[in-house]
């Protein structure tokens, strides 16, 4: 059991309103601040952070190599290192990757009209199927209190994925061990805010 192996490693979510889907300008413009302060020094420097180094710690556990499978801030850096910048996507895209630049917290969002709370993070049972493909059983993954959503670092897709669509949202922030709830607050609050325009 998940639980038993790894009792830290949680779900956090909180709902939030989603009005404008066009990309928000104050959003933007912090994006494209963390983007000019970041260097390559720095990106290797993030590894020996608090909460990046739990991530990468977990990754071990769980039998990924993290140089090899990079967790999700060192992609966002690494990508923003490469693509020369934090390029504006969509309200909601541009959202999560601010959550994760400030905080190294992965927030996911999803439409919450194709979600039931709670939230939780569960290895796959015996012939459970994502996206019509069936899960190899002991798979890490993110549910509902119904079916799988998606495997555990993996953006979902849709329906249950968060689109232009998508007015009402349910923003889930992975946990591991070593990261304390108040980081997770401050990311789903941090994406929440930037998605209403609060």
């Amino acid at each position: 059991m998940v639980e038993a192996e790894f009792p830290d490693l949680r779900a956090e979510w909180l709902a939030c309103t989603c009005g404008d889907h066009r990309c928000d300008r104050g959003v933007g413009e912090r994006l494209a601040m963390l983007a000019s302060r970041l260097n390559g020094r720095q990106a290797l420097e993030l590894r020996q952070q608090q909460v990046p180094a739990a991530y990468r710690s977990f990754f071990r556990q769980v039998g990924l190599d993290p140089d090899q499978q990079l967790t999700p801030i060192e992609q966002a850096v690494l990508g923003r290192l490469f693509s020369g910048g934090n390029l504006p996507q969509d309200r909601i895209s541009d959202a999560l990757l601010l959550a994760l630049l400030e905080t190294s917290v992965p927030v996911f969002a999803f439409d919450a009209a194709f979600v039931s709370p709670p939230i939780k993070i569960r290895s796959a049972g015996l012939d459970e199927v994502l996206e019509g493909v069936a899960l190899e059983p002991g798979a890490l993954i993110v549910a509902d209190s119904q079916r799988p959503l998606c495997q555990l670092f993996s953006p979902p897709q849709p329906p249950v994925a968060a689109g232009a669509a998508s007015d009402q949202l349910l923003l889930v922030a992975i946990l591991v061990p070593g990261v304390s709830a108040i980081v997770g607050d401050e990311a789903l609050t941090i994406a929440a805010e930037a998605i209403s325009g609060g």
